[in-house]
């Protein structure tokens, strides 16, 4: 097949069966679809069966886990049965575009590419937000001016990537509760040429609706710094150019979400991450002044202006536009 969908499956009942219709709906064809049951419990199971029953001309196959392992064993399992060209990620609680992959597949072959990205949506209870990808060809530039200074996600979810990019990949399966998406700055330090589609074709449904910053466990908050930590290892090890300056810059948005909240204890983790990266606070040039200026304001200890600003920004803007 031309591309493989990988679809993790674990307690998404209110979501799995409309994931699944959008999937099917593509107009590109030449598809496996590969869903992974993480041994999940509260019948999605029995309705992505019933869903899928609908397409008996598709080629589906629906793998198992037999104890709950997280996103990335899923990941793991789904791409060791896969046999596609092409690999596509989606989350058993998303929906897709119908045109999503014929796009995304036309990209790579038109442009010679081994890597696309589209822009998405952020959807909500009430609404959806538009989130738009900055443009990129070289893959270089992607990496330096998307993925570690900043202006693009390292989410796994709105990108066809070509299978050979994924050889030797190493999926976090022990530390999986935070970061686990980090993987993508190495598969894409190993990609000769990237293209980006301008259109939001991915919906990435935001299920907890009351907080834009989710709350971090100690378990989540090791997980994290140990998938950043094995990132910039593998970055510094294989890739061929010095990226010093741009993995400052990552290290700085890897503790990012720790200022948006008025939480005292999330702002003491963030001083104790890479203290080394403060100095460069202003610095990131491609990074809106807000966030350069919240971050510079962590640096020098006024915790007062953070706090501001989360009550600000988050506690009334962002709710009054999308929740």
């Amino acid at each position: 097949m031309k591309i493989s969908v990988i679809t993790p499956v674990y307690n998404v009942r209110p979501f799995i069966r409309k994931c699944v219709e959008s999937l099917m709906a593509q107009t590109f064809t030449d598809i496996e679809y590969i869903f992974v049951n993480d041994a999940s419990s509260d019948g999605s199971i029995d309705i992505l069966k019933e869903a899928v029953s609908n397409y008996p001309h598709k080629n589906i196959t629906i793998l198992t886990h037999e104890v709950n392992s997280g996103l990335p064993a899923s990941r793991k399992t789904g791409f060791e049965y896969a046999s596609g060209e092409y690999i596509f990620n989606c989350d058993g609680d998303d929906f897709v575009e119908p045109t999503m992959l014929q796009k995304l597949h036309d990209a790579v072959i038109e442009n010679g590419a081994d890597y696309a990205y589209c822009d998405f949506y952020l959807t909500y209870d009430k609404g959806e937000r538009y989130m738009a990808c900055p443009s990129f060809t070289s893959a270089d530039e992607a990496l330096r001016k998307g993925y570690l200074r900043g202006t693009m996600k390292y989410n796994v979810w709105n990108k066809l990537i070509k299978r050979e990019l994924y050889n030797d990949v190493v999926f976090p399966v022990k530390h999986k509760k935070g970061g686990e998406d980090m993987i993508m700055l190495g598969i894409l330090s190993k990609a000769k040429r990237v293209v980006h589609i301008p259109e939001a074709l991915y919906h990435y449904v935001k299920t907890n609706s009351t907080a834009i910053s989710e709350s971090f466990s100690e378990q989540r908050l090791i997980d994290i710094k140990y998938n950043a930590d094995t990132a910039i290892a593998v970055l510094e090890r294989d890739y061929p150019a010095d990226l010093t300056e741009d993995i400052m810059f990552f290290k700085l948005n890897v503790k990012l979400p720790f200022l948006i909240t008025d939480e005292k204890r999330r702002h003491e983790v963030w001083k104790q991450w890479y203290p080394e990266a403060n100095r460069y606070a202003m610095t990131n040039k491609v990074l809106p002044l807000r966030t350069r200026f919240l971050q510079k304001s962590a640096a020098l200890n006024q915790w007062w202006l953070v706090s501001l600003y989360y009550k600000i920004v988050y506690g009334f803007i962002y709710k009054l536009r999308y929740l």
